[in-house]
């Protein structure tokens, strides 16, 4: 997994703010925390979009970042080579709720497929602090058993791009009380 951030590396291929129009979900408070980032998979887009559907409405994952509650709110395909995804995340405390999107764009060349994601999640509550909440919203959904987390059906190789989602420790987002 490689990690880039705009503005420090070439992220020509990541995407445009304007491609986050339709793909950040919103909030009702006037400042709240957010991650928006593109993610490059390495498989094509039905198998990363089947594998974070899967853990979404899973009856046995476990999400690792304190147990909170994913739920599915809408799977869609549009286009021939997109589809968008929405859900929530209830905290493992009940307290709060964050909503996040992925929306995805196949890139398949002629030697292999790949997938591009925009996902962003975003705090629903005045927020400036999250302490990764709204990273680990996301990358939940695809981290694969190197990063510690378990997947589902799919092993997904990934880099990530950092749009804006200037809070993204992964190290907070493998509760120890979860991973022993």
């Amino acid at each position: 997994m490689a990690v880039f951030i705009c503005g420090t590396e070439d992220c020509s291929s990541a995407a445009t703010p304007a491609s986050f129009d339709k793909t950040c979900p919103g909030s009702p408070a006037w400042t709240n925390a957010k991650c928006k980032m593109t993610v490059l998979f390495q498989q094509p887009c039905t198998t990363v979009i089947s594998e974070i559907n899967l853990r979404l409405t899973s009856s046995t994952w476990i999400d690792p970042h304190n147990r909170g509650t994913y739920t599915q709110l809408s799977s869609s395909r549009g286009s021939s080579n997109h589809m968008l995804v929405k859900g929530s995340r209830l905290t493992g405390d009940g307290k709060y709720t964050d909503l996040f999107t992925f929306y995805t764009t196949d890139k398949n060349s002629s030697s292999h497929p790949q997938c591009e994601v925009n996902a962003c999640s975003e705090s629903q509550v005045f927020s400036i602090l999250d302490f990764s909440t709204n990273y680990c919203n996301l990358r939940n959904l695809y981290c694969n058993s190197k990063d510690g987390c378990s997947p589902v059906e799919y092993e997904l190789d990934y880099e990530e791009i950092y749009v804006d989602c200037h809070q993204n420790k992964k190290q907070n987002c493998i509760s120890k009380i979860i991973s022993g």
